[in-house]
């Protein structure tokens, strides 16, 4: 009875090939080990037997196990001490990862001298693993003299070959693509496998994908999350990238797989207020889909401010053909008593990306901005691997799912604030008392319509002094500004440093702050 082997791939690559007789050197195994998509190194081994005078070294060569679909082709090639050789019987035979003996046909010619095939059938469930390959041969040699001596050649042992399934990620996105500094994204993926026993595409079902990033720049890659794929092949991970960069998906090579990566840029992009994000997410029919908003602060000026607001995918699913992202203010002012309301139709940039754009004037209520979506989406069943690419994997994103909230995220719009200041002296001999003036202005609402940028009386300014040094700026004195919108007043300053006049803002007005730097000799 035969025991079902079952051993590592370290194992497998040390097997040696024996021959009856006198035995013979062997060569080690070569594995398939190279990355897709290239093509891996075929697996060989040689085997020498001497009859009589009679030496014929013999050697098979079988298909990288990437390459294998529905059979398996070995090659028997030979070199021999006589005039001519000539294939008697011989076929090659595999016990596959199941126990089940898988035989060949007969050895027949190729077009090459002294070379050979054996062709050997697999069921259509055939697993990736370690395959028990064996070879039974009797070669005619004839020697110089006329007589033929007959060289038989099999194994021993069999030797055990790995066979991998050729595994791929035809498909990687980050949703969104481009996002503010500091937004958490989604990076999502695809994965298939080739039957060995079908040339067929199907899911990478239970397959390790590591997912690492490298930043633009001088940094590292770093792993970022080992992940493990689900019944449809996907897999996802929510990351918060620490600037644009290269993500990359691994499956590592395995026993069954080769080894597969794929990679995709994304784009962080530079902001200067304070990040708003939030998420949604609907169940209809069975299906979930849903969409994370990325977006920051506004301040405006007399000028018009626009804001992107990213819209990425959450899961498996995508934004549909209609949708819009909308914007509320909470209060009413000045040409708008009753609030103001707009809506945006997305635009579609890629899988699981879209955007839309506002716009911000002085006019518009300062305050808080409900963000809201509404979003025809499709949600993903399990991909199609027929055409093996990546529109086969994400083309099956076809079920509805409605998404839609008045408040996914918010933004706050204030209006802008400006502050000066100076010294009555910037350089001299100390301790002094010197003059620290300045102004502060406010981009404010007029009567009769419209905004300007007016002096802001009776407005608290704090005025902080930071010492050459490491040890940070502290509070010395708050002012107040007059009916022009100026103040005025004395400070003993002892060192070298830099004063700061700095205005904190409303939940209306933004902040603003103006520098003078002393030296004190």
């Amino acid at each position: 009875m035969r025991t079902k082997m079952r051993v590592p791939l370290s194992m497998a690559l040390s097997a040696v090939l024996m021959m009856t007789g006198v035995a013979a050197s062997s060569g080690a195994v070569t594995p398939d080990g190279a990355a897709s998509p290239g093509p891996s190194a075929g697996q060989s081994q040689s085997m020498t037997m001497r009859v009589a005078d009679v030496v014929v070294t013999a050697k098979i060569s079988l298909p990288p196990g990437s390459e294998v679909q529905g059979s398996i082709l070995g090659t028997l090639s030979i070199t021999h001490n006589g005039t001519s050789a000539s294939m008697r019987s011989g076929r090659m035979t595999m016990v596959d990862p199941d126990d089940r003996t898988l035989v060949g046909a007969q050895f027949a010619a190729t077009s090459a001298a002294n070379t050979w095939t054996s062709r050997v059938p697999l069921s259509a469930d055939a697993k990736p693993g370690i395959y028990q390959v064996s070879v039974t041969a009797e070669i005619a040699v004839t020697t110089s003299n006329g007589s033929v001596v007959n060289v038989p050649i099999r194994t021993e042992n069999p030797a055990l070959v790995p066979f991998r399934a050729q595994r791929n990620i035809p498909a990687i996105w980050t949703s969104p693509s481009s996002a503010p500094a500091g937004s958490t994204i989604s990076v999502s993926g695809a994965a298939n496998m080739r039957s060995l026993g079908t040339g067929e595409y199907h899911p990478a079902t239970g397959q390790q994908v590591k997912v690492y990033f490298d930043p633009t720049g001088d940094a590292p890659e770093t792993l970022q999350a080992t992940l493990t794929t689900d019944s449809r092949g996907f897999f996802t991970t929510r990351r918060t990238p620490v600037g644009s960069g290269k993500w990359r998906a691994e499956m590592p090579m395995t026993d069954a797989g080769a080894k597969t990566v794929w990679t995709i840029t994304y784009s962080s992009r530079e902001r200067t207020t304070t990040l708003r994000q939030g998420q949604v997410s609907a169940t209809q029919n069975g299906y979930t889909a849903g969409d994370h908003l990325m977006t920051h602060d506004v301040v405006v000026g007399l000028a018009p401010v626009s804001r992107r607001v990213d819209v990425g995918s959450l899961g498996f699913t995508v934004g549909g053909k209609s949708g819009f992202v909308s914007a509320d203010s909470r209060r009413g002012e000045g040409s708008f008593p009753d609030g103001y309301h707009v809506e945006r139709e997305m635009t579609h940039a890629g899988v699981g990306t879209s955007a839309v754009n506002l716009t911000f004037n002085p006019t518009m209520p300062a305050g808080i901005y409900d963000i809201g979506i509404r979003d025809a989406m499709k949600a993903c069943s399990a991909p199609d691997w027929d055409a093996n690419d990546a529109a086969s994997g994400i083309s099956n994103c076809t079920h509805d799912v409605l998404v839609q909230d008045d408040t996914v995220t918010t933004i706050v719009v204030k209006r802008a604030s400006t502050t000066t200041l100076a010294a009555s002296e910037t350089s001299f001999t100390g301790p002094k008392t010197i003059t620290l003036s300045g102004e502060v202005r406010k981009v404010q609402l007029v009567s009769g319509g419209g905004a300007a940028d007016k002096p802001a009386p009776n407005t608290s300014v704090g005025l902080y002094f930071d010492p050459a040094g490491s040890e940070g700026a502290t509070l010395q004195k708050t002012v107040t500004t007059g009916t022009n919108g100026t103040y005025s007043t004395t400070a003993l300053t002892s060192t070298s440093g830099t004063w700061i006049a700095k205005y904190a803002g409303t939940t209306l007005q933004a902040p603003s702050q103006a520098t003078v730097a002393i030296t004190v000799n």
